[in-house]
């Protein structure tokens, strides 16, 4: 299994509303991610599935500055998209 995604965007984190006040607009803190997916996520799928020790195909790709519609649209990150899935199909052949 191979896991491809972009870091290095600022990416919603979390929304803080101040005083409880759930009606007023919150302060949007920002981490790093693809712009939708956070690192954090990328990273725990790396930690459950990476760490499994029954699973040795795991292999987790990190593109820099590419959103996640990008890691479609950017040649760059297209081009390495390409380049992990024939990798994987001539190891399984």
């Amino acid at each position: 299994m191979t896991c491809i995604n972009s870091i290095g965007l600022p990416t919603i984190d979390k929304l803080v509303y101040l005083d409880g006040d759930f009606g007023a607009v919150p302060e949007v803190v920002y981490g790093d991610g693809d712009g939708i997916v956070h690192l954090r996520t990328v990273l725990a799928l790396d930690t459950v599935i990476g760490g499994d020790p029954n699973q040795r195909y795991f292999k987790s790709i990190l593109i820099p500055n590419v959103t996640h519609n990008g890691m479609i649209a950017d040649d760059f990150a297209l081009k390495r998209v390409v380049t992990e899935i024939l990798e994987a199909n001539q190891a399984s052949s």
